[in-house]
């Protein structure tokens, strides 16, 4: 558990402590008031779900927050031999720093060490650069931070792998260094010549601990994968409290010049179908208000429920199209390949499944469209 996540703790415990402390002072205070006894229920109520609401939106958003990577948390490479300059063997010596002198001997006489730690150091530095990405990323697209932390983690934990097998290298060039330059070079040299072979062996093997890594990121991926092809293949919608929400427009309209550009046209297509009905929609649920604000004594209530039902429907349908679309789309800009079996399944689990879901949306349009149910009209019994 980490930090934030104990702060999200303490946050829902001393909510809840502190709304049921409220409820019990409020009932106190307002029997003090003039106020009717049948009353004092409902102003407390009032009163008391109204904070809890301010209180469950704070909730919702220190949640989010918890899921979003931490920007300081990649961890720092050394600097230690961190000069590894491609073309030092043409550089004067008295030019070099005593780094870059190193470097230089290093690259001469232990080539094979030099292309070993340098491939290490271009991976570190290529996971800082990655978490700079991730970390822009995560707020453009919070439906998939989930899956980000768990990419996240397992990069995290590569860099202090990489870190700590490049610093343990660089200590040992730079002692046997000191004594190189220090003391009998040839002695120095034929006793470190073993220790080149092992620290070419260490790196290779800490670069080869990496598929773990890579094959639970693999994994991590295609579980994603799976969980969208499991919400296009259900138009039941989910439960409030699992926090699912449309997408923003600036989030949609991100997704969707991806897909114009790598999406198929009968997703697109869909897509704007959805927009469109969207909008027939909101003007008929309108329409439906103005209606009962106009004729208050008719039964429109279930009309209006319908057509509601009908958005709520369209406004899923939508969501899981967009979000099976995002994962791929995010996996792509942070340069990460998707598994190819699982991304070509999810992609045809996308075709397959359009004709239902919008099979369904017009049912439930259907169904407010014809709301109309009359009643027989009383007549007068004789």
């Amino acid at each position: 558990m980490g930090f934030a996540d104990i702060i999200f703790l303490f946050y829902l415990i001393l909510g809840v402590l502190g709304l049921i402390l409220l409820w019990q002072w409020l009932l106190g205070y307002i029997t003090t008031l003039d106020v009717a006894p049948e009353k004092r229920g409902l102003i407390t109520l009032a009163i008391v779900s109204l904070i809890g609401l301010i209180w469950l939106s704070y909730a919702f958003k220190l949640n989010h927050w918890r899921q979003i990577p931490p920007s300081s948390s990649a961890p720092a490479s050394s600097n230690h031999g961190s000069v590894l300059a491609e073309d030092l063997l043409n550089q004067p010596v008295e030019n070099l720093s005593e780094e870059q002198k190193l470097a230089r001997f290093e690259q001469e006489n232990f080539p094979e060490l030099y292309d070993n730690r340098i491939s290490l150091y271009r991976d570190i530095k290529g996971l800082d650069a990655f978490f700079i990405k991730i970390q822009k990323l995560a707020p453009l697209v919070p439906k998939q931070i989930p899956l980000l932390n768990r990419i996240y983690q397992l990069r995290q934990n590569t860099h202090q792998q990489y870190s700590q097998r490049y610093l343990e290298v660089s200590q040992q060039l730079r002692h046997f260094w000191v004594h190189y330059t220090t003391g009998n070079s040839e002695d120095a040299l034929q006793k470190f010549q073993p220790v080149v072979n092992r620290l070419i062996k260490t790196i290779q093997q800490t670069r080869g601990d990496d598929l773990d890594n890579q094959a639970k990121q693999e994994q991590y991926i295609i579980e994603s994968m799976r969980a969208a092809e499991t919400l296009l293949k259900s138009n039941k919608l989910p439960a409030a409290q699992l926090g699912i929400t449309s997408y923003k427009l600036d989030n949609r309209q991100r997704i969707m010049e991806w897909l114009n550009k790598n999406g198929s046209t009968n997703l697109l297509e869909t897509l704007r179908m959805l927009s469109n009905q969207r909008a027939h929609i909101l003007q008929q649920i309108q329409m439906v208000k103005n209606y009962i604000q106009r004729y208050p004594d008719l039964p429109l209530a279930r009309t209006l429920q319908l057509w509601q039902t009908a958005l709520q429907h369209n406004m899923y349908a939508e969501y899981r199209l967009l979000y099976a679309a995002e994962i791929p789309a995010t996996l792509e800009q942070l340069a990460i390949t998707p598994p190819e079996k699982p991304h070509a399944r999810l992609d045809a689990t996308i075709e397959t499944q359009i004709p239902n879901i919008l099979r369904f949306v017009n049912t439930m349009v259907t169904q407010a469209e014809q709301a109309y149910a009359p009643t027989a009209p009383k007549t007068n019994k004789r």
